[in-house]
């Protein structure tokens, strides 16, 4: 006799529910970071917070993926985001500024979350892992980008506007020395620009 094989039963309301749990455990997990750190805040301070079970917590990821996922979420608004395209869309150099712009925007939002990463990735192998992952992965698209723009590939570039678009460079500008969003903006475009062979033309 043959048995037929059980489907399985797919359901659109669960699937909505359960994605909808995760972003929840995520956003809250980035909260709790932002506010106590990432060694002041444990599994089960999020799972209080979330308002759910620490089974949940713990199916929704590990302690440094939920810290990577929540920064994700806070800079391009995705916590599964891989790439920048989502923030700020492929574009030509003539649209550098609406680019960072947006940018600058992700990095504002998100800068709390990355404050604890970076304290983070001091003490936790695992942490300083993913921070390496993202500055290596973040290195290769600006090279990309600007291969894609004409811009004739160069390591010491793509380093030089990744400093000037960091987490540390905004911190620093607007938050130590008190520039106002939107000058931070105005000057990150110039100065990637003076950085262009030929200012960018």
């Amino acid at each position: 006799m043959t048995i037929p094989e059980r489907r399985r039963y797919s359901s659109p309301v669960r699937a909505a529910r359960a994605r909808q749990t995760r972003a929840h455990v995520i956003a809250t997990a980035g909260r709790l970071f932002a506010e106590h750190g990432y060694a002041g805040t444990s599994m089960r301070q999020i799972a209080a917070a979330a308002e759910v079970s620490l089974e949940t917590v713990t199916q929704t990821g590990r302690k440094a993926d939920l810290l990577l996922a929540a920064f994700r979420d806070g800079f391009a608004g995705n916590p599964d985001a891989v790439n920048l395209d989502r923030l700020v869309g492929r574009g030509t150099l003539e649209e550098l500024p609406e680019m960072v712009a947006r940018l600058a925007s992700g990095v504002r939002r998100s800068l709390p979350i990355w404050r604890a990463f970076t304290t983070a990735a001091m003490a936790d192998p695992a942490v300083a892992a993913v921070r390496a992952e993202l500055a290596v992965a973040r290195r290769a698209e600006i090279v990309e980008r600007l291969e894609e723009a004409g811009v004739p590939p160069s390591g010491r570039l793509a380093d030089a506007i990744g400093l000037l678009t960091s987490h540390e460079a905004y911190d620093h500008l607007v938050g130590v020395c008190g520039w106002p969003h939107e000058d931070y903006v105005t000057w990150t475009v110039s100065a990637i620009q003076a950085q262009l062979p030929l200012g960018g033309n």
